[in-house]
């Protein structure tokens, strides 16, 4: 089995030295039970059993769980005999459902497995898991969040959850309910984000260490960003708290941030109206099979399908750099080969279909086409929904170095890698599309989004929807339009008319911009990895 498959990603030695000797501290009692629910090559056996905290204890036992035997015969090797070692050779979910043992500290880093890699009988434990614990019965997204549910379940009254997680715990929807069952479960939580990836051989999983504690002298939720290794060996760090972001349902991304300054954009963000207040948003067209219903124009013309073509912008990287989408643009991707045409098939009579038609047609089932489940869903397979009118403007859901919402004036299409935006009746998309690329509303997206692998930063409707938006007219849209084109990054577009947008609609003076300015550019840093 590969480590895609396994969620293998082990924690380099340095990473888990400083967690079992930052967890080990908290001990006060003469023995202590530990378990290691996923032990890959042993690294935190070592630095469990060769840490010099454990001659303050009478008695330490230590239980390993691995479902790979080469990688649990090295950890049994590299335990040092300071340690009473109990291995066992089985996948931890159903080592959970035998063991009705409970531990003073559960230390580890769980393996990150998607749902559509996991066995049936390994989802129907994890939901088991869920369950038990009061948490809804949804659908597993991924297998970490059944090892931590089942930590909490096997705590002692006064023990201690120490795992190195993915990034997602801080920032995505089916972490919410997670986050909640954390802050019930413990009096105190802390959170280690982390500068620098910890995994170089997984360069798309950033990771945080969380630490809950069932009791505490000192309880509250604490979270501080780590630099560097070295910071956390020299324990050069303060943990801040910020209760307004953990007592309410606000994501823990928000932690990436002081409590200042947070309280200064939250205050902000307070005297504006949000995206809806302005536009409705709704999602592009879903084809089911992009490859066949969205192609190029060569394609267009061999299968004599010209009369069936609409324009259609299928991906975000096909409009960098601009605040329109003009007709010279489209036919710019159409010269460029790209897949640019929709193929509309709503209006064919499907008992006089002609012989290009059915020819092409009969490529698509072929392929099977016919048999996926959104096209099984439609009267005709071939008739993609939806297809009712183009849009004012796009908003590209995922982006890079910032979030990309252009006007329409090429009268395309877009797939569901955008939504589909219009002004309310009041309003200008011209003014909106202006408005929204200051620093404040762009701040706003880094916190109220999340990102992946490689710094791409994904914003979801509802996550667009809490964006705070400085409606201001714009006195030139034309010369804003080449100013935005011209500029050499967003930094240029933002000194240039920051102080306009932001100065008139919330009386903004040049510090306090170039604070939101500093903020803004801390959190992309953060997603980037610069």
């Amino acid at each position: 089995m590969n480590k895609k498959s396994l969620g293998s990603y082990y924690t380099p030695i340095r990473l888990s030295n400083v967690i079992a000797d930052y967890c080990l501290e908290f001990f006060q009692q003469d023995n202590i039970s530990i378990l290691e629910p996923s032990v890959g090559d042993g690294n935190f056996v070592v630095a469990i059993s060769e840490n010099q905290q454990l001659e303050r204890f009478d008695r330490v036992n230590l239980t390993i769980v691995e479902r790979e035997v080469e990688e649990l015969n090295k950890a049994i090797q590299r335990c040092s005999p300071s340690v009473n070692l109990n291995s066992i050779h089985s996948d931890y979910l159903y080592y959970h459902n035998s063991d009705n043992s409970l531990y003073s500290l559960i230390i580890g880093n769980p393996p990150y497995v998607k749902s559509s890699l996991l066995e049936e009988e390994q989802k129907d434990i994890c939901k088991s898991i869920h369950r038990d614990s009061g948490l809804s019965d949804k659908k597993i997204n991924n297998i970490w969040t059944a090892f931590l549910i089942s930590a909490i379940q096997k705590l002692e009254n006064n023990g201690v959850v120490a795992f190195v997680l993915p990034l997602e715990l801080l920032q995505v929807k089916f972490s919410e309910e997670i986050r909640d069952l954390l802050k019930s479960s413990f009096e105190r939580l802390e959170v280690f984000m982390f500068d620098e990836l910890q995994f170089q051989e997984c360069k798309g999983q950033d990771t945080v260490l969380f630490i809950g504690y069932k009791q505490h002298q000192v309880p509250g939720t604490y979270y501080t960003t780590i630099k560097n290794i070295e910071e956390l060996e020299n324990r050069n760090f303060s943990l801040m708290q910020n209760a307004w972001v953990s007592e309410s349902n606000t994501k823990w991304t928000h932690h990436f941030l002081s409590p200042d300054e947070h309280q200064f954009l939250i205050n902000l963000k307070s005297q504006l109206n949000l995206t809806p207040h302005f536009v409705d948003n709704k999602a592009g067209i879903v084809t089911a099979a992009n490859d066949y219903f969205i192609v190029n124009d060569d394609t267009v013309k061999k299968n004599r399908l010209r009369s069936y073509s609409k324009p259609i912008v299928q991906k975000g990287f096909y409009v960098n750099g601009s605040v329109t989408f003009e007709d010279e643009d489209f036919n710019k991707l159409v010269e460029e080969d790209k897949p640019a045409y929709l193929l509309d098939f709503n209006k064919v009579d499907s008992n006089k279909l002609s012989k290009s038609l059915s020819n092409y047609l009969e490529l698509g089932t072929d392929r099977k086409l016919d048999t996926r489940f959104k096209c099984r869903q439609r009267k005709h397979w071939y008739k993609v929904p939806n297809i009712a009118k183009q849009s004012e403007a796009f908003f590209f859901k995922r982006a890079h170095e910032y979030p990309k919402l252009l006007k329409n004036n090429a009268e395309a299409y877009v797939t569901d890698s955008a939504y589909m935006v219009e002004s309310k009746k009041e309003y200008q998309i011209e003014n909106i599309i202006y408005s929204f690329y200051n620093s404040l509303t762009l701040a706003f997206a880094e916190l109220e989004g999340r990102y992946y692998g490689g710094g791409v930063l994904e914003v979801t409707p509802n996550e667009f929807r809490a964006l705070p938006l400085p409606y201001r007219a714009v006195q030139n849209f034309e010369q804003y339009r080449n100013d935005f084109k011209n500029k050499s990054s967003i930094e240029d577009v933002l000194v240039k008319y920051n102080f306009d947008i932001l100065n008139s609609t919330l009386g903004l003076n040049n510090e306090d911009i170039e604070r939101i300015e500093a903020i803004r550019k801390k959190l992309v840093a953060k997603r980037m990895k610069k």
